[in-house]
């Protein structure tokens, strides 16, 4: 299954986006490649790591933050601008923000392996948060492994 696809599905399940989130708001971490990494535990695929940190922390840096941190900016009201037009504006802002993290996914996806064997989801969240340069989380990985289903979701 493609990958945009695999996290459209696997977001909706409880305790998926407050997971993600946690680790996100809480950890620094960077939800596409979180969900990445545990995409290519349920697919057995290989891929550098590394490469794909790599990529991720530019893009996290130079678009994705950025992106979010105008999207939360605009939440609340703002004195002297409309309520509809800042909530339409945001809310085209939260489109381009889902569309560059499709965009980010495919291409993670792109630096993907063939299928193989189902892999360990921990072990690839905690390979995927040590390539990152973060130091792992792991409770916070182990609640989004459990919410994603266990050992190979």
């Amino acid at each position: 299954m493609r990958l945009w696809q695999w996290a459209l599905e696997v977001y909706v399940r409880p305790s998926v986006a407050g997971a993600c989130l946690s680790l996100q708001d809480g950890h620094g971490q960077n939800v596409p490649y979180l969900l990445w990494a545990a995409w290519r535990a349920s697919e057995g695929r290989a891929a550098d790591v590394k490469a794909a940190a790599q990529l991720v922390r530019r893009w996290d840096a130079e678009v994705g933050s950025p992106l979010r941190a105008i999207r939360r900016a605009i939440k609340p009201a703002w004195p002297g601008i409309d309520d509809g037009a800042r909530e339409d504006f945001r809310n085209a802002v939260k489109d381009i923000e889902l569309h560059g993290e499709k965009v980010l996914m495919e291409s993670l996806e792109a630096l993907s392996g063939e299928p193989g064997p189902a892999l360990d989801v921990f072990d690839t969240l905690l390979e995927a948060a040590r390539a990152s340069g973060d130091p792992p989380r792991d409770g916070a990985l182990r609640a989004l492994s459990d919410a994603l289903g266990g050992p190979a979701a």
